[in-house]
């Protein structure tokens, strides 16, 4: 099978490559590979025809299978060191959407790039809890060998941006887990909203997501001194925050007076939106708030570019 054939021959791509130039496309189909890459997947111990493209390309692949209990595969990525995780998105639905979870938590690789395979046909609840629970990239199997090779080095190019210029994290305290890199608690377990160390894990993968495909990101900060002092008082602004969010969003406790909302899709017009939806939503309460606002490169005056500027600008615009 020639580069350019589909993996799945009944399907033909629909993956727009219009933003390459016939020269860079050439480029991606004779660009030697240079990195790692994991696939994680169940079934038959042959290479299916992704691991054949990615080997003759020139990468070095590692592989793995999808099993019931997943807290093994972070500890088993790290020894491989991949660049880019891949794992096929397929029955048994529920233990490959799970260690896409565990993956993306457990500090050994929450900083990999993660994408999830899809097959032709896959039902968008599946896509929308795996995203949810993983914030993980996507791939269609009906897509063409070119356009595997060009996502593929494009991740790795990422992917070594990212480990050489990390996001600056506040000191904090540890996590629930062992300091053998046991999986990292996720929720904050008063409000049930996630964690600043989770924060930090999705906002790196949605700033990279936003930027790759130019697509639109911003951020709501939102700092509220009652909740410093009453967990009652956090509990409900924790739900107030999730009750105007959309299940792609995020929010997250990042200090014990401070959550922040990451909006995926949302322009500046879209922030202000959810910002009037949060405003709606505790009006009736007695709660004094603050929200800041930020969006990706359209923050004027203070340009947000990057995971760490665009949450520095978030939680500046909210402070009192």
């Amino acid at each position: 099978m020639g580069r350019t054939d589909t993996f799945v021959a009944s399907e033909s791509s629909d993956i727009d490559l219009s933003p390459w130039t016939a020269e860079q496309l050439a480029s991606f189909a004779s660009h030697p590979g240079t990195g790692r890459i994991l696939n994680i997947r169940s079934g038959d111990p042959k290479d299916n025809e992704l691991e054949t493209c990615l080997r003759t390309a020139g990468y070095c692949l590692g592989r793995l299978p999808v099993t019931r209990d997943p807290s093994h595969l972070p500890s088993a990525a790290a020894t491989f060191a991949p660049d880019v995780v891949y794992i096929s998105l397929i029955d048994p639905i529920e233990p490959a959407i799970r260690a896409l979870e565990v993956l993306a938590s457990d500090p050994k690789t929450r900083n990999l790039p993660l994408v999830g395979l899809l097959p032709p046909g896959t039902d968008p609840t599946l896509i929308e809890a795996a995203y949810s629970r993983s914030g993980c990239d996507f791939l269609r199997t009906n897509v063409t060998q070119i356009e595997v090779l060009a996502r593929t080095h494009l991740l790795v190019r990422l992917a070594n941006r990212v480990a050489s210029s990390p996001l600056h994290e506040r000191p904090m305290a540890d996590a629930a887990n062992d300091p053998a890199g046991a999986r990292l608690d996720l929720r904050d377990p008063t409000t049930g909203s996630y964690t600043a160390t989770y924060l930090r894990h999705r906002l790196r993968s949605e700033t990279a997501r936003a930027i790759r495909y130019q697509r639109p990101l911003s951020l709501a900060a939102v700092r509220c001194s009652a909740a410093l002092a009453s967990e009652d008082d956090a509990r409900l602004l924790g739900r107030a925050l999730l009750d105007s969010c959309r299940g792609v969003d995020l929010v997250a406790r990042v200090e014990m007076d401070l959550f922040v909302l990451v909006l995926p899709e949302t322009d500046a017009t879209g922030a202000m939106t959810v910002q009037a939806r949060i405003q709606q939503a505790l009006a009736s309460s007695s709660l004094g708030f603050s929200i800041g606002l930020a969006t990706l490169g359209e923050d004027l005056g203070n340009p947000a570019f990057d995971a760490e500027s665009l949450l520095h600008q978030a939680v500046i615009h909210c402070s009192p």
